[in-house]
């Protein structure tokens, strides 16, 4: 039976990262039930939003140090990863959230400005914005193209002595006191500890952690830029991201990063729940997209309204929208990674040092406790 000190459960970018760190203090083994880099989970596409600016200094703070490692990443392989735009995101009139995100910004030590509405079309004119508009900019955020990123954790993870194994389903996980073992269609491994970062798939492996994960299918469109073009490239237009009060819901975007003349846009609100991560359609929900499309054009008047493509991907989600990265509460040699809730990517490598500490007694961060849920 081959054996291995680490073992790793999906290759989407927590378990890459994760493998890629492990890697440097052991043997360890990426298992990935589809082929690498596949489009049926979180991790793959042309571009996510990178940024530190959160509402609370937690995740700004985490963000920081996502920031450097990636950085690291990028010197170590020579590929550039962060193509710094610049981000907005919008607030209604007085909304005390952006006071709070520019607090957070200044306690981690990343820039951050309040702009009113008709500053912002003074800046970045690609944006229709009444007066009375908060918003908050910070210079640091850019785009992460994600199935490179994936790929990039990859090679430097078998760089460093990983075993990497594709389209290997796990069928079953044994965990006891210092062991797990993990049965695949194609064999079996030995391992003395174990990861979990299957996303979508998290919960059906996390055998009695009672995870309260909810799988969305959520989707993407591509606009055609009508207007001026060179005015809604990358370095001329930054990411964007409409905070709504209630927190339900809010287009969020990126330039014409991914094609010359297209941008890309999507909804914070609408998605559907799926049975399972294997239980979807893979189709783009028109009636979504046509709330999308029309809050998009009104934000940015000089993008077309006939969508040049549409995509699908998962979110997996938490009540409160935190990630699950803990210990599991009856094998403290299996670590929990996942519950994304569509905002995990940029964090990245962060991931795989948080978990590397978590497998040498670390304790957790308590926001993100797989036991958090009762």
């Amino acid at each position: 039976m081959p054996t291995f000190d680490t073992i790793v459960i999906g290759a989407g970018v927590i378990g890459s990262a994760a493998a890629r760190t492990l890697a440097g203090a052991g043997s360890v083994l990426l298992l990935e039930q589809f082929p690498f880099l596949h489009e049926r989970g979180s991790s793959h596409g042309g571009s996510r939003i990178f940024r530190h600016a959160y509402v609370d200094e937690l995740h700004t703070r985490l963000a920081v140090r996502a920031d450097a490692l990636w950085q690291d990443l990028e010197a170590e392989t020579g590929e550039r990863l962060l193509h710094r735009t610049g981000g907005i995101d919008l607030f209604s009139a007085n909304d005390p959230q952006a006071t709070a995100m520019l607090a957070s910004l200044a306690a981690a030590g990343s820039p951050g400005e309040r702009l009113s509405g008709s500053e912002l079309r003074e800046r970045f004119p690609v944006f229709a914005v009444p007066d009375d508009k908060t918003v908050v900019y910070h210079p640091a955020s850019a785009v992460l193209p994600a199935t490179r990123a994936v790929a990039t954790l990859l090679r430097s993870a078998a760089a460093r002595g990983a075993t990497l194994r594709e389209s290997e389903p796990v069928l079953n996980v044994a965990a006891e006191p210092g062991s797990v073992t993990v049965t695949t269609a194609a064999g079996t491994y030995h391992g003395g500890r174990l990861v979990i970062a299957a996303g979508g798939w998290l919960a059906g492996l996390a055998d009695g952690a009672r995870l309260p994960l909810v799988v969305e299918q959520q989707q993407v469109i591509y606009l055609p830029v009508t207007g001026d073009l060179a005015a809604h490239q990358t370095g001329r237009m930054p990411v964007f991201i409409e905070r709504v009060a209630d927190g339900n819901g809010g287009i969020y975007g990126f330039p014409a990063f991914e094609y010359p003349h297209v941008v890309k846009v999507a909804d914070n609100g609408g998605a559907r729940a799926v049975p399972s991560a294997d239980e979807r359609s893979f189709e783009v929900n028109a009636a979504l997209a046509e709330t999308t499309i029309a809050a998009a054009t009104a934000l940015l008047p000089g993008v077309g309204a006939t969508p040049t493509s549409a995509a699908t991907c998962l979110y997996t989600k938490t009540p409160d929208e935190r990630f699950v990265l803990d210990r599991h509460p009856a094998h403290p040699n299996v670590v929990l990674a996942g519950g994304g809730s569509g905002h995990a990517f940029k964090f990245g490598p962060l991931f795989g040092e948080l978990i590397a500490g978590l497998l040498e007694g670390a304790d957790a961060i308590p926001e993100f406790s797989a036991t958090r849920f009762g």
